[in-house]
């Protein structure tokens, strides 16, 4: 089945392996694993990791363009074979070519400076989250601190939410704080979770809330299944288990409907032992999900469809 993956960090892993690219690595995703798994569209996030930068001969934001630089090389070393896409239409229309959209997680490498900002938009990502596991110029993230939990958006994060929405970029709150979730929800702008589970499955504040699925499905929203382990269950196995992925996919479903349902496994950003570990094995999850009686057309909204109608 096509399938649409909202999340992964590949790029960075790319960054940490010179001698790899799209076509030959080694970790979760390459080229023959995307389409072995029938991927019709692959996200990919540009991520810094903000608390190794300290002693890094780049700045936060040099360090975050590289990463970009690197996204291009690997779309105009790929001999046609993936293709830009910029809209849901583009997707459609690329009719020879694996997808590839920009995304970024966290705005960290922006330092709060404009002129970064607007560099940033002219790269046009279709998705963007303000925070990682960092408070910065922006926004607080999910925390076990309540006072940081509850903590909103921060004034330069109201302007960006505002440029966002000019600019039909769609805001990301999978490791946002809960103030800062309803912040953006109250907004104008398009949201939704790219890599995110549910809190009442698994109680992690990088999951969501039944209010924040609810709030999400009634903006027309949706929330990508995070293939972590952590966060689809309580055990301490480290496991990441299709039968946890389907009560979580169940759990949407009966809170938030069949609309809000989609994919965001977080491939590359996360370790231990992954039932799915690449997008060759997503229908492994689609035979799960149609043995716990979920129907065809459901399943094909959340592999691809209704992501199609957000971007």
């Amino acid at each position: 089945m096509k399938t649409i993956d909202l999340h992964c960090d590949t790029i960075l892993r790319l960054s940490e392996n010179p001698s790899e690219n799209l076509f030959n690595a080694k970790g979760h995703i390459n080229y023959e694993k995307l389409v072995k798994g029938d991927v019709y569209c692959q996200c990919f996030a540009l991520f810094t990791k903000m608390h190794e930068l300290a002693d890094d001969a780049y700045t936060p934001f040099e360090r975050l363009s590289r990463l970009h630089d690197l996204f291009i090389k690997e779309i105009e070393e790929s001999s046609g074979k993936l293709k830009r896409a910029y809209s849901a239409n583009d997707i459609l229309n690329n009719k020879d070519s694996i997808s590839v959209m920009l995304t970024i997680e966290g705005l960290d490498a922006l330092e709060g400076k404009r002129k970064n900002l607007d560099t940033l938009i002219s790269w046009k990502p279709k998705i963007a989250g303000f925070t990682w596991n960092w408070e910065n110029e922006l926004a607080y993230p999910q925390s076990e601190d309540k006072a940081i939990m509850q903590s909103g958006l921060k004034d330069f994060g109201f302007e960006v939410l505002e440029r966002f929405n000019q600019e039909d970029i769609i805001i990301d709150v999978s490791h946002l704080s809960d103030g800062g979730f309803w912040d953006v929800i109250k907004s104008g702008n398009k949201v939704l979770a790219t890599h995110s589970d549910c809190r009442a499955v698994t109680n992690t504040g990088r999951n969501l809330t039944d209010d924040m699925i609810r709030a999400l499905a009634d903006k027309g929203g949706v929330v990508g299944l995070n293939f972590c382990s952590p966060f689809l269950t309580d055990d301490k196995s480290h496991e990441s288990r299709v039968s946890d992925m389907v009560i979580h996919t169940k759990h949407l479903l009966n809170v938030g409907g069949e609309d809000i349902l989609a994919m965001g496994s977080d491939f590359d950003g996360i370790g231990g032992k992954l039932e799915i570990d690449g997008p060759d094995k997503f229908p492994l999850l689609e035979a799960a999900l149609r043995k716990a009686g979920l129907k065809e057309e459901v399943i094909e909204k959340m592999f691809y469809k209704n992501i199609l109608r957000l971007l």
